[in-house]
C-alpha cells in the first residue's frame, strides 16, 4: 500500500515534466520563435543559434535578454542581425553558395571569421616560410608594383613586410600559387590572380560595413585575408569544418 501511494505521488510530477518539454517522446514541441526579423520561421532556429554560440564562443545571453529571447533590449541582437545581412551580401560573391543564409550551403558563415572569438583576428601570428625563405634567399628587391589593377601604386608589394607577404601568410602558399606559370609576375596567366583581385574587392565590401575602416589594404581593417583563411587556401565553414573524434565514455 505504501509503495502504491509513493507511485501515485510521483506520477503527476513525471507527467508535468513531459508537458513542460522535459525530454523524451512525450515532450511537447517548443513554442514557435517570436520577433524573427531576418530568419525564416521554418528554419531550425535552435540549430542556427547553437552554431552562432559556437562560432563566437558565447552563450545565448550574449545577444538575448535572459528569460525573454524575443526582446530587442540587448543591442548585440541588432549587431547579430547586421552580421546575418553581411553574410548574405558576401554570399553574392560565390556562385557555389545556395539558399538564403543560414539555410542552404554557404562558402562562409559566422565561424569563418570568428573561430570561437567575439572579435575576429586580422593578423597572422607567424610568418609562413615559402621555398625562397627556406633556402635562405634574401627578400625580393623593393621595386614598384606592375599591373596593379586594384592596389594603390605606392603599395609595398615586395619584401619582408609587404602586402604579398601578408597574403602568403594568410593562405600559407608560395608566390606561384597566384603568379606561377613560367612568366613574369605581372602577367595574368594564372586565374587565381584574378580571384585574388576579387577577394580584395570582397575585403573592401566587408570592411565598408564597419565605420572607421580604410580602403583595403590602406588604414585600419576590421577583416583581412587572415580573418577568413587562417592559413588555409579554402576558408572553414560549418560545411567543411573538421571536428575532433568523440571522446571515449
Amino acid at each position: 500500500m505504501q509503495l502504491l501511494i509513493i507511485i501515485l505521488l510521483l506520477l503527476p510530477g513525471s507527467l508535468f515534466a513531459q508537458e513542460r518539454g522535459g525530454g523524451g517522446r512525450g515532450a511537447a514541441p517548443l513554442p514557435p520563435p517570436k520577433n524573427l526579423k531576418l530568419l525564416d520561421p521554418k528554419t531550425e532556429i535552435r540549430f542556427v543559434m547553437q552554431s552562432f554560440n559556437e562560432a563566437l564562443g558565447v552563450q545565448c545571453t550574449h545577444c538575448h535578454v535572459q528569460g525573454d529571447f524575443a526582446s530587442d533590449e540587448n543591442p548585440k541582437k541588432e549587431v547579430a542581425r547586421k552580421m546575418i545581412s553581411m553574410v548574405r551580401l558576401i554570399d553574392t560573391s560565390f556562385p557555389s553558395s545556395a539558399g538564403v543564409f543560414p539555410d542552404g550551403y554557404h562558402e562562409v558563415d559566422c565561424s569563418t571569421c570568428h573561430r570561437g572569438n567575439v572579435k575576429p583576428e586580422t593578423v597572422a601570428p607567424s610568418k609562413f616560410y615559402n621555398r625562397g625563405n627556406s633556402l635562405g634567399n634574401p627578400p625580393p628587391a623593393q621595386v614598384p608594383g606592375v599591373s596593379l589593377k586594384l592596389l594603390p601604386v605606392e603599395t609595398h608589394v615586395h619584401g619582408a613586410d609587404s602586402l604579398m607577404g601578408e597574403f602568403r601568410d594568410a593562405l600559407r602558399v608560395d608566390c606561384n600559387y597566384c603568379h606561377g606559370g613560367g612568366k613574369p609576375q605581372e602577367w595574368d596567366l594564372n586565374p587565381r590572380k584574378d580571384i585574388a583581385r576579387k577577394m580584395i574587392m570582397l575585403a573592401r565590401q566587408i570592411n565598408a560595413q564597419f565605420p572607421g575602416t580604410g580602403v583595403f589594404p590602406v588604414g585600419e581593417q576590421k577583416v583581412t585575408c587572415w580573418t577568413c583563411h587562417r592559413g588555409d587556401p579554402h576558408p572553414v565553414s560549418l560545411a567543411n569544418k573538421a571536428y575532433p573524434p568523440p571522446q571515449p565514455k
